[in-house]
């Protein structure tokens, strides 16, 4: 990989991001929302119970940004690449599968951080809820893992849209909501149905969230879980790169690049 490639690359996700209004309403807008309406509820029922509804929901809706961004951020620029029929000259230059790819990860992180930025001050002056205030160390932690695991998921979206063109595009928005039932970001795994429960301790995110939770009631946090987290995404995320690179190839092969379709 050549770092000026990834340079290069970068600058032009960079300008495609602050040149249109739809992709700065994905770093503000949708997550600014996201944070008034689970706020309020929280609000709602921590006034119905003693539970420290707010920091878990609250707490669940910061840290899901990364998840979110990481994987939809990979998907929908490689999308903007099959849209513009870019696919076909972007890859006819010197430029590498890995390089393209590193570029996108990178600015999806950049663009994480800064939904992070955002919403971190916003929930202090909104709830005088400081997610740092948990513990930093965890939180640097959860945003690795869930970073990690959006990285994994966004990857194993690309492969299918290398594999299957733009007529499945609809995953590139839809699996997150699809997992985000499972993954326990606001309310415990305990809450949910034992079939839906046996989902959730199998998705890292779970995990992830089920310490958050533990350290804002003050229970320990279960470290085993902490771990799996981490063994699951990076065995997820080294099996779906390997899914992603056969799909490239075979995208090469039957002129999928060529045609953009």
């Amino acid at each position: 990989m050549k770092l000026y490639r990834i340079n290069a690359l970068l600058l032009k996700y960079y300008y495609l991001t602050v040149s249109r209004i739809d992709r700065l309403f994905d770093i503000v807008y949708w997550p600014v929302i996201d944070l008034f309406i689970w706020g309020f509820t929280g609000f709602y029922i921590q006034g119905l119970s003693d539970v420290n509804v707010l920091s878990m929901l609250l707490g669940g809706v910061i840290l899901w940004v990364f998840v979110w961004r990481s994987s939809q951020d990979i998907a929908v620029f490689i999308l903007e690449d099959f849209w513009s029929r870019n696919l076909y000259h972007l890859f006819s230059s010197p430029i590498r599968l890995s390089e393209h790819l590193t570029s996108i990860i990178v600015m999806g992180f950049i663009r994480s951080l800064a939904t992070f930025v955002i919403l971190w001050p916003l929930g202090i002056l909104m709830y005088s809820f400081n997610i740092l205030q948990i513990s930093p160390l965890l939180v640097a932690l959860s945003v690795f893992l869930l970073t990690l695991f959006g990285w994994a998921i966004g990857l194993l979206i690309a492969a299918f849209l290398f594999r299957y063109g733009q007529r499945i595009q609809i995953i590139a928005w839809s699996v997150t909501f699809v997992l985000s039932p499972f993954a326990a970001i606001y309310y415990p795994v305990s809450a949910l149905p034992p079939w839906a429960a046996k989902i959730a301790l199998a998705l890292p995110p779970a995990h992830v969230f089920e310490a958050l939770r533990a350290l804002i009631y003050g229970t320990p946090v279960n470290v085993r879980g902490l771990w799996y987290a981490f063994i699951a995404s990076l065995a997820l995320f080294i099996a779906t790169a390997y899914f992603l690179v056969i799909s490239f190839r075979h995208s090469k092969r039957t002129g999928l690049l060529a045609k953009g379709d």
